[in-house]
This record gives C-alpha cells, structure tokens and sequence, in this order.
C-alpha cells in the first residue's frame, strides 16, 4: 500500500512541475504550520507533511504571477517538492530565476589554485565589457526573517555587521552565467540548499579572515553556493580574485557617505531617493541611477543591488563600474534601516 502511496505521489508531484509557471529563487519563511501538498488541485499529501513556523525553506517557485501558492522545497517530506499556500508565511529575496545554464562535467572544481574554466561568454559576453550584479544586505533586516541562521543567533547591536552593509554576492551577468564547468552532482547539492556538502573555496588565511567580515553568512556556508554558483563564471576563474574583489568594492561601500547615512539613521525612515543622492556623492553623479534600492515586506531596508560594468579583476573602482553599468528600477521607494534586536 506504501509503494502505491508513493508511485502517486510521484505521479502528481511530475503533473504538479507544470504549475509552476513562475520560477523563483530566494527563501520562504513560515509563520505558521501548514500542509505541504504535492498537487494544489487534488490537495495530495500522502505522507501528511507540514511546514514547520519559524523555519526557512528553499523557495523554488510559484503556480502564478497572481500566486496562491509557493513551490518549495520541504526537507523530509517524499517527494520534497511541494506546493504551501502563501499565506502560510512570507519570501525573502525572491526573484525570478533564468532558465538554467546547460551543465559541464569536465572540469574539477577543487584544484590547487581553486580554479576553474569559465564559459566562454563570461570572459567578455559577446564582445562587450563583462556586466554584474552586486548585492548588498543590510544584516539586521535579513536577521529578522533569518533568526535561525548562525550569523543571525550571533549577531549583537555592536557587530561590526549591525552598522555595515555586508556582501550577498557578487554575480556575472546575465543571469544565465552560472555554474561553470560545475558537476551535475554538485549542482544538484547547491540547487537543494545543501551548502554545507558543496566544495570549499580555496582561500588564502587572510582572504578568508576578511571574507568572514564582509559575508557574515560564511557563517552559514554561503561562500560555497556563492562560489559554485556564481564564482565559477567570474573572469579568471579564481575563487581568491573572485572574494578579494567583491570585498574591495563592499569595502569602498562601507567607506562611503552611503554608510554614513545608514549609520546615522538606524531606526529611522531612509528614502531612496536620500541613497541614490548619497551614492552620486560618493561616487559621481549618475551614480545613484545604478542602484535597485530593495525592502522586505514590513518596509525595511534590506539592502541593494549595483549594476556595474567594467574589468573587475584588473582592479576597476566603483566610481567606474557604476559609471558605465546599466540604470537600475528601485524596488521600493525607501524605508526604515532596521537596528539589530
């Protein structure tokens, strides 16, 4: 009777891929404990498994742009895909996901040099100069959806992170540009937010020192998926350049009348408008257009992303990078800077 159980299971989880009309990558917060169905239609749940409140999952998902329910992935549950109503909790940092790049499996990604070969459209896609994204997290506004993760339980009100912005990631574009020369196995580990399993990146110890500064989710392995995922199809290939130079840039960030102004006004309402002004200020005018200003959902600041274009690696500064990179949409029009709690 088990075996049936699962086999339709299977069979509905296999109809249950084509619902998800929309992709989407990012994390789901539960507020509450919910059913997690395999199919939405027929509310199949044959091994009765639920989502836990408080606990985050690998968001994969949703069955429309007008979603009532979010496709995630529920360790423990068979099969671990499913669908939970959106009421049921709340995303953090979703976005739209590009279809997946195809996958190589002939490189090995823990060399001596902690190299690997990029795709060839890393090195300069098409001609032009390579193109990123560069995420910044405000910390104590990600701890607030986050609390369980070990750079959140550690976090105080005088961590160097309660007052900085901190790195997310660094990100060739477009967005496609992922998984260089990375295994099928590998992927398939990172895809299943098993970070811990992922290969590590080879640093040196004063690399890894600052990394551990800039990117207090080192805490929770994040450096492996950033590095897996994104690092791999950065030009040259090398895990030390790639994390040396997304913290030279957060580095000018934390240097800049940007921080300054976060720092000044924690607890307070910032306006988008106030960022971009304080980027022109920092790095020239025009600057602040380059700029997505992003929010959580309870109106808080919770960090942004730079367009940037140019030759990272021979040491291009931001004042360069953002003067030629593309204009950026806010996705909110300001909000609190959140203060560590």
């Amino acid at each position: 009777m088990k075996n049936i159980l699962i086999a339709i299971a299977a069979l509905a989880f296999s109809t249950s891929l084509l619902q998800a009309q929309v992709k989407l990558d990012g994390q789901f917060v539960a507020s509450k404990a919910c059913p997690a169905l395999v199919s939405i239609k027929k509310g199949t749940n044959p091994d009765n498994a639920t989502i836990e409140a408080g606990k985050s999952y690998q968001l994969l998902g949703k069955n429309k742009d007008d979603a009532t329910h979010y496709w995630l992935n529920v360790p423990g549950a068979t099969p671990q895909q499913r669908w939970v109503a959106i009421a049921c909790g709340s995303t953090d940092g979703a976005q739209a996901a590009a279809p997946a790049a195809p996958k190589q499996n002939n490189v090995a990604l823990n060399t001596p040099q902690g190299t690997v070969k990029p795709k060839p459209e890393s090195r300069g896609f098409g001609g032009r100069a390579p193109y990123y994204a560069f995420a910044l997290s405000w910390e104590p506004t990600f701890c607030e959806a986050m609390r369980d993760k070990a750079e959140c339980k550690s976090q105080t009100p005088t961590s160097w992170a309660a007052s900085h912005f901190t790195i997310h990631g660094l990100w060739p574009q477009p967005r496609r540009n992922v998984f260089c020369g990375v295994d099928r196995a590998t992927t398939a580990l990172d895809d299943q937010h098993q970070w811990e399993q992922l290969p590590a990146p080879q640093l040196s110890p004063e690399t890894k020192a600052a990394l551990d500064k800039a990117m207090p989710g080192t805490q929770s392995k994040l450096e492996n998926h950033e590095w897996i995922k994104h690092g791999t199809c950065y030009p040259g290939g090398s895990a030390e350049q790639y994390f040396k130079d997304g913290i030279r840039l957060a580095n000018e960030v934390n240097a800049s009348p940007v921080q300054a102004l976060f720092a000044a006004n924690i607890g307070k309402q910032v306006s988008a408008s106030q960022i971009r002004t304080a980027f022109n200020q920092g790095f020239g005018s025009g600057a602040g257009d380059k700029v997505q200003v992003e929010c959580d959902k309870q109106g808080r600041l919770s960090g942004f992303t730079l367009n940037l274009r140019g030759n990272i690696p021979a040491g291009a500064d931001l004042r360069t990078l953002l003067a030629a990179g593309d204009p950026a949409r806010n996705k909110c029009d300001g909000g609190v800077v959140d203060a560590v709690h």
